[in-house]
């Protein structure tokens, strides 16, 4: 018979053993497996074919705006309207290549093509639009920012006479189709340009042989620079986040360190386990700088629950301490910084007097709105926000959302070419969306339940094992009392 220390002997040793083994097994060996199953890398074939041509189709819809009183551009009285067309919708197909693994980083390119695929009833991409014409504002604005005012007036009156003999006007009619990804021939600018230069012997850089232009012209089956980024081998709260893109680490547009940095993911991947207290960043080159969005609420898209990120209305906030960089002319003077809501991007598009902000300008100042009729800022259709399996950092949803604009002004135009009030002119938003499919949102339920049975077991082992050493002294007590 065995004798009662015996016994107390193998409950105590058994628990001992039970939790040596569920605190190895469960904190240890099973996290690491897991862990190196999430690192992004060729030997992780599923997790790198995921990542270097996502399953999860993307999808982009245009929408413009049609000017229809824009026919007189010197009445400033005039309150123009503006009529959304479209949707117009394309698909993304997205390609990693040229990927090169080095110290725990992946530098790639990324290929993005665009393939028109129109719902039904859509309107097809040969409607015509009336809008500001971009290259004319364009080059209004680069002759006003000469050092020299009176040079400026003076090359002002000269370039926009010869523009008006050529019938390039401050609003233009053009088709979907040019405006998006054809383009438009710009022979008429190359051809004054270039008589301009024989009259005044200033020396222009050398002038494009085939010059067109579309605000996504040169975009369809090209990529937004090199990337390199964390594969999650120096630790999954790293992963995706961006070390340096183009080969530099920072980009240098602001003219100021923090508003250069380089921050975040490219919104494609996240960390796992996050955190909703914490700012969650990305890096988007359209913008050329990181934004970042916090935590609204929780959603369910295809069963799974999901931590909603917004992108709160201060991001776009010029006069908020940290975005004062984000204006060039803070420094001169503060009153020439645009209003909530609108991010100037002439320091990264050499000059061009482009703006971005949320469709309809939503959430920005609202003299933007009622500068015209037409317009109806909405939280649902024009706010930008992902969501992410808490868990894992899965996006299970993505809604990017962005509208251009054109900083339309009276510049040195003669009078009697433009008089209009100056305004931030919509000329067309985008909404840009992925979402997981069903196949695939499976998959992350199951990769959740497993998670979340290996977590469970491991605490209920762990649990058992203390249970079994403290039922072992008491065994000890019963049996060797003092």
């Amino acid at each position: 018979m065995v004798s009662g220390i015996v016994k107390t002997g193998i409950v105590a040793a058994v628990g001992v053993v039970v939790i040596v083994l569920s605190s190895t097994l469960g904190w240890i060996l099973v996290p690491d497996i897991a862990t190196s199953e999430a690192i992004i890398t060729a030997d992780n074939e599923a997790v790198f074919a995921a990542w270097s041509s996502p399953p999860v189709p993307v999808y982009i819809e245009f929408f413009l705006f049609n000017c229809t009183n824009c026919e007189d551009p010197t009445d400033p009285d005039v309150v123009l309207h503006l009529d959304q067309l479209g949707p117009f919708s394309f698909t993304e197909g997205r390609i990693k290549y040229g990927v090169i693994e080095e110290n725990g980083l992946l530098t790639y390119r990324e290929n993005i093509t665009y393939f028109h695929t129109p719902g039904v009833g859509e309107l097809g991409l040969d409607v015509h639009v009336v809008t500001v014409n971009p290259v004319y504002f364009t080059l209004a604005s680069l002759i006003s920012d000469l050092p020299s005012a009176n040079l400026a007036a003076q090359l002002s009156t000269i370039m926009h006479n010869k523009l008006d003999e050529v019938d390039e006007q401050p609003f233009m009619t053009r088709t979907v189709r040019e405006m998006l990804f054809e383009g438009w021939s710009l022979q008429p600018y190359i051809d004054i340009l270039e008589s301009f230069q024989n009259e005044t012997d200033i020396e222009l850089p050398p002038l494009p042989e085939d010059p067109r232009f579309g605000f996504f012209y040169g975009r369809n089956g090209t990529n937004l620079g090199e990337f390199t980024i964390e594969s999650g081998a120096n630790g999954l709260d790293q992963l995706g986040f961006i070390r340096s893109w183009n080969g530099k680490e920072s980009v240098d547009y602001w003219n100021d360190t923090y508003c250069n940095m380089i921050n975040g993911t490219d919104g494609a991947i996240y960390p796992p386990l996050v955190d909703t207290s914490e700012k969650v960043y990305i890096f988007t080159p359209d913008l050329c700088r990181s934004v970042y969005a916090t935590y609204e609420r929780d959603v369910t898209t295809e069963g799974i629950i999901g931590k909603r990120f917004t992108v709160p209305e201060v991001v776009f906030n010029t006069y908020d301490p940290e975005n004062l960089c984000y204006c060039p002319d803070y420094k001169i003077d503060p009153d020439l910084c645009f209003s909530i809501g609108i991010l100037d991007m002439r320091p990264c598009l050499f000059g061009a007097p482009v703006l971005l902000s949320t469709p309809h300008f939503f959430m920005a100042d609202e003299k933007y709105v009622k500068a015209f009729t037409g317009l109806a800022p909405n939280k649902e259709w024009h706010e930008t926000h992902f969501d992410l399996e808490p868990l894992l950092g899965v996006p299970i949803f993505a809604s990017k959302r962005l509208q251009l604009n054109v900083d339309v002004r009276k510049y040195k135009v003669p009078p009697r070419l433009l008089n209009i009030t100056d305004t931030v002119f919509p000329i067309l938003w985008i909404n840009e969306t992925a979402k997981l499919d069903q196949a695939s949102a499976q998959d992350v339920n199951k990769a959740v339940n497993v998670i979340d049975a290996l977590n469970i077991s491991r605490w209920c082992f762990l649990g058992a094992g203390i249970a079994l050493v403290i039922a072992g002294f008491v065994m000890l007590v019963i049996y060797f009392p003092r």
